[in-house]
């Protein structure tokens, strides 16, 4: 992974939220810097021409994130993990200390009925160090495992789970 200049740090940490928000629904490059610009207005503030290329450096890394969570919905159980369905985060560790420490996070959709019996679905993580199971179903089924204890621990009645991403971060 290539490292962050100073001012796509910046960018990152202020605008990464609409960045990636943009991207999942499919809003193009100049669109989105668009629509952060339209923000900072807003709240009487400007976007340098740098922040403004930042930003679009930035959404190829949340569009790459899209397609590999794409890929790997597709896939069927029985299909190995590959590298179409992973992908970097910008605010990835960087790759020496990736290949000396690999680490995956698998973002997952958590559908669950809590304790008042209200049903709600959110994103949960799971932690993978050193790697991956081989396969999507040896994958999900991890997953799976991961969201019954979360949902032993919070007092939730599972309703599903749905794998979305795999990040190396």
């Amino acid at each position: 992974m290539p490292k962050l200049t100073d001012v796509q740090r910046q960018v990152l940490g202020y605008w990464w939220n609409l960045i990636e928000a943009a991207a999942r629904e499919g809003f193009t490059t100049t669109e989105t810097v668009a629509m952060a610009n339209e923000v900072a207005q807003s709240m009487g503030e400007r976007i340098s021409f740098q922040e403004n290329t930042a930003i679009g450096q930035l959404y190829g890394y949340a569009r790459r994130i899209i397609n590999s969570g794409v890929a790997f919905q597709a896939a069927d159980g029985s299909q190995f993990i590959n590298s179409d369905m992973i992908s970097t985060p910008p605010y990835a560790r960087d790759q020496t200390e990736q290949n000396t420490y690999p680490l995956y996070h698998v973002k997952f959709e958590y559908t669950y009925v809590d304790q008042s019996g209200v049903q709600q679905t959110t994103y949960k993580t799971s932690v993978f160090p050193d790697q991956l199971p081989g396969t999507v179903g040896e994958l999900t089924s991890a997953i799976l495992d991961d969201a019954e204890a979360m949902a032993n621990k919070y007092g939730h009645t599972l309703l599903s789970v749905q794998p979305t991403t795999i990040l190396a971060v």
